[in-house]
């Protein structure tokens, strides 16, 4: 099980090691850069990431809004996740990765480690 050790200022620490970039952590426990992929804005989590962490699962999400909590879902993202009736939870980073820690199974996240 994935778990978050720490984080602070542009870094994350997980059970799977130290990252110095958002990360994505899938419900099957695969951890990705968020970067990897085209983030438009990186204050703003839209519908096109929650899909690709949460792919056909029906997992609860985690997001770590930065260090200050200053990422924000889009409208759109928030739209979709009611709309799919998918648990989700939102708070900054160092708060969040707590929640995420406390959760069972199956979970995922998108954490944000700057702002």
């Amino acid at each position: 099980m994935v778990v978050i050790k720490a984080t602070g200022f542009g870094w994350i620490e997980t059970s799977a090691g130290r990252f110095d970039t958002d990360i994505l952590v899938y419900p099957d426990e695969r951890i990705e850069e968020r970067y990897r992929y085209s983030v438009m804005d990186s204050h703003t989590i839209e519908v096109a990431e929650v899909n690709r962490v949460l792919a056909e699962n029906k997992a609860v999400l985690v997001i770590g809004s930065g260090q200050s909590g200053w990422a924000k879902l889009s409208k759109q993202a928030v739209e979709f996740l009611q709309e799919n009736g998918i648990e989700f939870y939102i708070a900054p980073t160092p708060k969040a990765f707590a929640i995420y820690n406390q959760l069972p199974a199956p979970k995922a996240g998108i954490f944000h480690i700057t702002c």
